[in-house]
């Protein structure tokens, strides 16, 4: 809910599942990302973190790997490290992180959960950068960042479409080598779910906006509100 009170936290913790999928397709890389969740405490989104693939309906043998420790994370030099929590590889290749990413809370949200939680649903803002190899014409994942929260698709959606341009800085949809933006009255723009934007820059970086719902992870046999990374 939104308060009208002044002692809400500043800021909000969103917990970031994204999984990997490399062996099931050689030539291209698929992430999807799913948010379950947004707290107004650290803690509890660092408790709901750790939890996160359990809570999806996960076990320990499930995994070949399940890391928690930072010092490994430096130490592998793993991508995407920031605000990583949970590092995890299955039995078939797939690759499991949960990060969380931290954004100011604007809407004043609140909460009279226990856990923390945000108790409704909100739509998320995000922006991936990615590279293709050359050589393979495999895509890799640079940077996935959660720009933004909102109670409303549309407002998000608002946001979501003005994220690569600038007046300020003299940037606009012809300053791409390729922009692609979804019709109004669709929810993505032909190069995944939920990518409403996407545009290629000049030195060949590609950038996908996508506005995703929260969904909480019940069973991993839900469908999921995901976006696809081509």
């Amino acid at each position: 809910m939104i308060s009208e009170k002044d002692d809400t936290s500043p800021r909000l913790y969103h917990i970031v599942l994204s999984t990997t999928h490399i062996s099931k397709d050689p030539n291209n890389i698929i992430e999807k990302v799913r948010i379950p969740g947004t707290y107004t405490s650290l803690r509890a989104a660092k408790e709901a973190a750790y939890s996160c693939l359990f809570d999806a309906g996960y076990e320990r043998e499930f995994f070949t790997q399940y890391e928690t420790n930072k010092d490994i994370f430096e130490d592998r030099n793993l991508s995407e490290r920031q605000g990583l929590i949970v590092f995890a590889v299955a039995l078939d290749g797939t690759t499991f992180r949960v990060r969380i990413d931290t954004t100011a809370n604007n809407m004043r949200l609140e909460t009279d959960y226990e856990d923390g939680r945000i108790p409704i649903s909100l739509y998320y803002v995000i922006q991936t950068t990615f590279v293709y190899n050359g050589e393979k014409e495999v895509s890799k994942v640079r940077d996935l960042n959660v720009l933004g929260a909102y109670v409303d698709y549309q407002e998000a959606r608002r946001y979501a479409e003005n994220v690569l341009l600038s007046n300020e800085d003299g940037i606009s949809k012809e300053s791409y080598e390729a922009y692609d933006e979804a019709a109004p009255g669709e929810r993505d723009c032909g190069h995944g779910e939920n990518v409403v934007v996407h545009a290629v820059g000049q030195y060949g970086e590609n950038y996908s906006i996508s506005v995703i719902e929260t969904k909480r992870l019940e069973n991993v046999a839900l469908a999921e509100a995901s976006m696809r990374i081509m």
